[in-house]
């Protein structure tokens, strides 16, 4: 039990100094998804008022663009618990004029909010991060009664489908913290007051020159990139471009799709 707790820990500690070292450059290494923001917001449209936290908030991307389709009827809380995502988070928001949000350096399991008082609770490319049994019992707890969680992943068989699961050696093996959809489901049924209202897929094409995915293996876009040591992070590094090579004509235009999954969950108390 003690061994089990302990690589949990040692694990927990190396994504937080990988989020904190990344934070600089965080918004230039992953890509946004405008997709599932257009989604989300459009459900909430008819809302006069729409009071909203995003959960594993980063550096803001996706925060950003909610509150901008949302304009100043909403009011967005981005937690995380990185210091540095948080102050990235701030300037950009300050860069682009907004003033309605407030971030909170916080945990997933337990989201410093009144109950009761959130309209919507969003989390995008997070939840692997998180204890979701406690993340979800939270969310459920500040969402009003029919407020809507928004849980915006990427599923194990999508992520054999990437780039990186197809071409970049042992991706899939490392990146053990991701869940299957029976997983998802299985989890929210345990909780009685949220509901699955309905499950979108999303695809997303691709376009990057070779140069670009080298410098993204490089800067550890990836959390899962941390879990190789540094003898193994060189040698698949090499053999992901050997593979590259392999299969791809235009080393300018490498393309692929990207499929991600989205949950719409109903709070009902």
């Amino acid at each position: 039990m003690g061994t089990k707790s302990s690589k949990k820990n040692s694990v927990l500690n190396k994504m937080h100094d990988h989020f904190l070292h990344i934070a600089p450059q965080y918004r230039q290494l992953r890509t946004t998804d405008l997709g599932p923001i257009l989604f989300i917001t459009n459900k909430l449209q008819d809302l006069p008022k729409v009071h909203a936290a995003d959960i594993g908030c980063g550096a803001g991307r996706y925060s950003l663009k909610f509150v901008q389709h949302l304009g100043e009827k909403c009011h967005l809380f981005c937690l995380d618990n990185n210091r540095e995502m948080l102050r990235y988070l701030r300037e950009h928001f300050a860069k682009n004029s907004i003033t309605n949000f407030t971030p909170i350096r916080s945990d997933s399991h337990k989201i410093p909010l009144q109950t009761d008082s959130l309209d919507c609770v969003m989390s995008f490319n997070a939840i692997h991060h998180f204890s979701l049994p406690d993340f979800l019992r939270e969310s459920s707890r500040v969402l009003k009664n029919n407020g809507k969680l928004f849980v915006y992943t990427r599923l194990r068989e999508q992520n054999a489908k990437t780039i990186w699961g197809m071409h970049f050696p042992s991706f899939n093996k490392k990146e053990d913290r991701l869940y299957e959809l029976d997983e998802l489901k299985s989890a929210f049924e345990k909780d009685p007051n949220l509901n699955i209202d309905s499950v979108k897929f999303f695809e997303h094409y691709r376009v990057y020159p070779l140069e670009k995915l080298v410098e993204q293996v490089k800067n550890h876009h990836y959390s899962t990139f941390k879990f190789y040591k540094k003898q193994e992070f060189k040698e698949a590094l090499h053999k992901f471009v050997q593979n590259i090579l392999n299969h791809y004509d235009d080393l300018d235009k490498i393309t692929w799709k990207d499929q991600n999954t989205l949950l719409v969950v109903e709070n009902k108390q």
